[in-house]
């Protein structure tokens, strides 16, 4: 038989474990059975993403885990919303927005030590990410679509809902030339990733190769102006 600890989300085999080999905590006894689709907890899913607001979009999430406890397309959903800072240090606060934590490598310069630990840990440990990814079949698999998603999420959000990059006229954006506006700020954060001695090697290449990705998704697949930059 096998078990899911509730805990740290990771499967253990066999038949009378008292407690997690993993986080040693204390196991029920609860088969790990595949997952079927869910079409009320779907549409639940689909209500939250029509909605602009990331507080409101999290409530939605939050109703329709009460009514479906065990969704995991709900569980999946809610990996793409953020936590308010407790204590805002800006006027600002992106940080309901999940993908905002690339921002540890597009403005590293912005936050503690502390904080940019904590945002490292929201893209490859954070406990709840964790016990979800486990509960899929391939969790690699999940754990590198998490990743594509977010940094897509980034590009378009940060990146070209930004005047700083895009440029604007009369508060209007343009996606003339959008490959080369983007170009600039993305390599400097593979450049930065690929730096980033607290992770280790798998998850820099794991997450560079996603932004890089998710560059190529935003421009059609025009890689010409960030390759050059990559190979300067």
């Amino acid at each position: 038989m096998e078990i899911v600890c509730g805990q740290c989300g990771k499967t253990i085999s066999g038949e009378g474990a008292a407690f997690c080999p993993y986080c040693g905590a204390k196991l029920t006894q609860e088969r790990k059975t595949p997952e079927t689709r869910n079409e009320e907890a779907e549409q639940v899913v689909r209500k939250a993403l029509s909605v602009n607001s990331y507080p409101e979009r999290k409530k939605i999430l939050l109703k329709g885990l009460e009514a479906y406890p065990g969704s995991l397309e709900i569980a999946w959903e809610l990996l793409f919303i953020g936590e308010p800072e407790k204590k805002r240090t800006r006027n600002m606060d992106f940080s309901i927005i999940k993908c905002w934590n690339l921002d540890v490598y597009r403005n590293p310069g912005e936050f503690s030590d502390e904080k940019r630990e904590r945002m490292r840990e929201q893209l490859f440990s954070a406990p709840e990410l964790v016990q979800t990814l486990n509960r899929f079949d391939n969790p690699g698999e999940k754990q590198q679509e998490y990743l594509q998603r977010l940094c897509r999420e980034y590009v378009e959000l940060f990146l070209e809902g930004s005047n700083q990059v895009m440029g604007n006229l009369f508060g209007f954006h343009f996606d003339r030339n959008k490959e080369k506006k983007l170009a600039t700020p993305v390599a400097q954060m593979i450049s930065r990733i690929c730096e980033d001695e607290k992770l280790p090697p798998e998850q820099r290449e794991q997450l560079w190769k996603a932004l890089y990705q998710a560059y190529g998704t935003r421009t059609g697949g025009n890689m010409k102006y960030l390759d050059e930059l990559l190979d300067s």
